[in-house]
């Protein structure tokens, strides 16, 4: 007798699903760990994503996105509102999917939830490992020193601290010099010392913190040329768009308040300036490259210009909401928050309760259980055997609506003290040297 929805069942008594109607995408999420989702076909890349959050239990969706390789090797950013098969298909250099961050934010201080701050931490040192942000020396030792214990624990735990020479503390390929590496190392071992009884939660907000103050830092860079042909960079920032040039230029700012819109034609990118008439145009590869970047930069125009509009309106809040302040005659409702599915739902970000207004980061993880009816939309959800894990075997299973946990429901989830079960599990095998 037939099966429903495509399914087989082999000798093995294992299922697979027909891939005419079902797509089976493997994650890389930033532990290093491999999980996998069967969506439809027409799954779109904010269905997998908030897959992604459910498995992580993570409710800060706002920050992360997918990405993938491009046929050219090249990171590129998934696009949330289109089905995520056809651009593997079309794009992708191979079907793995990676999760991270694509909105950094000004302080970390603002992100809400441990776990957020916990995978934001995670990205920062892949960052730094991987040379996306260039650092010193001395600021590399330091930040080492942080997740060492971040990540392992107390320095009295272990009869030597020989174990950390295994593992990369330093940006790859950065230290050729293996005395300085040694010294470097050392120096690391003496300041894991000094972080005895440091909570791993602290110890990675230190390390945010510092990261942080570091020039590129949320950066992200395309290749260009200007209209003189001349190679550039285009710098994406928190603050705006840096044009900088390699003839030894100085870089250019135009901070995101002053840009009025960008656009793109052909392979031809462009800066309308919101106090000028004319507008400033570079030329990209090719058709492709330059609407992607103007995906990008239009995303992150919007994301921190709305980022500074909730400062300024928690500010705001905070003080008329706090018992030292007089009565209010009057209280401001900030207006509900859209953008094209890419970085939040559509509902409001601000609750009212009885002190006023606070900001709450509404994802879908925040829809009631009927919404999702006990599945993903368009497809259902199981977790893959971890690849980081093996002694630790793991069943397929259904995850609930709310939760990649099937013992905590969606209640749990929605508590401001709930702990998520995935909140520690740190892996370096990742990152061991190789023999």
């Amino acid at each position: 007798m037939p099966l429903p929805f495509g399914f087989k069942l082999k000798r093995t008594r294992r299922y697979t699903v027909s891939s005419k109607s079902c797509l089976v995408t493997r994650i890389q999420l930033l532990n290093g760990e491999f999980v996998e989702f069967t969506l439809s076909v027409e799954s779109t890349g904010q269905e997998c994503l908030e897959a992604v959050a459910q498995r992580l239990e993570l409710r800060e969706i706002t920050y992360f996105s997918l990405w993938y390789l491009n046929k050219q090797n090249q990171q590129r950013w998934v696009d949330l509102e289109k089905p995520l098969k056809k651009q593997l298909d079309k794009y992708g250099l191979e079907p793995t999917v990676f999760f991270g961050v694509v909105f950094y934010v000004p302080c970390v201080s603002q992100l809400q939830q441990e776990i957020t701050r916990y995978q934001y931490y995670l990205q920062l040192k892949k960052d730094i490992l991987e040379g996306r942000i260039p650092c010193s020396i001395e600021q590399a030792i330091r930040m080492a020193g942080l997740a060492v214990q971040a990540d392992f624990g107390d320095f009295n735990r272990y009869e030597s601290q020989e174990f950390l020479q295994k593992f990369v503390l330093f940006p790859i390929g950065w230290i050729q010099d293996e005395r300085v590496l040694e010294e470097a190392t050392q120096e690391v071992c003496r300041l894991y010392q000094t972080y005895r009884g440091l909570p791993a939660a602290e110890a990675e907000m230190l390390y945010m913190q510092e990261v942080e103050k570091i020039e590129g830092y949320g950066q992200e860079s395309y290749h260009a040329k200007d209209s003189q042909g001349t190679d550039i960079l285009i710098v994406s920032c928190l603050d705006g768009i840096i044009v900088k040039h390699k003839n030894g230029k100085p870089p250019v700012l135009f901070n995101w308040n002053d840009i009025n819109n960008m656009t793109h034609n052909k392979s031809f990118f462009a800066l309308e300036l919101a106090n000028k008439e004319d507008t400033i145009q570079f030329q990209t590869e090719d058709m492709e490259t330059s609407k992607y970047v103007c995906r990008m930069c239009l995303a992150r125009h919007k994301f921190y210009r709305i980022n500074k509009s909730i400062a300024v309106l928690d500010f705001v809040c905070i003080f008329f909401s706090s018992p030292q302040s007089k009565p209010q005659p009057y209280m401001i409702a900030p207006a509900q928050l859209h953008y094209n599915g890419h970085y939040t739902s559509q509902d409001s970000l601000y609750i009212n309760n009885q002190n006023g207004y606070y900001y709450h980061s509404q994802t879908s993880l925040d829809r009631s259980p009927h919404e999702f009816n006990g599945r993903i939309r368009n497809g259902s959800v199981y977790s893959a055997h971890s690849t980081s894990s093996l002694n630790n075997p793991q069943h397929y299973l259904q995850h609930s609506p709310m939760s990649s946990n099937p013992s905590i429901t969606g209640s749990d989830v929605m508590r401001p003290d709930y702990m998520p079960t995935q909140r520690h599990s740190p892996d370096w095998s990742h990152c061991q040297k190789s023999c």
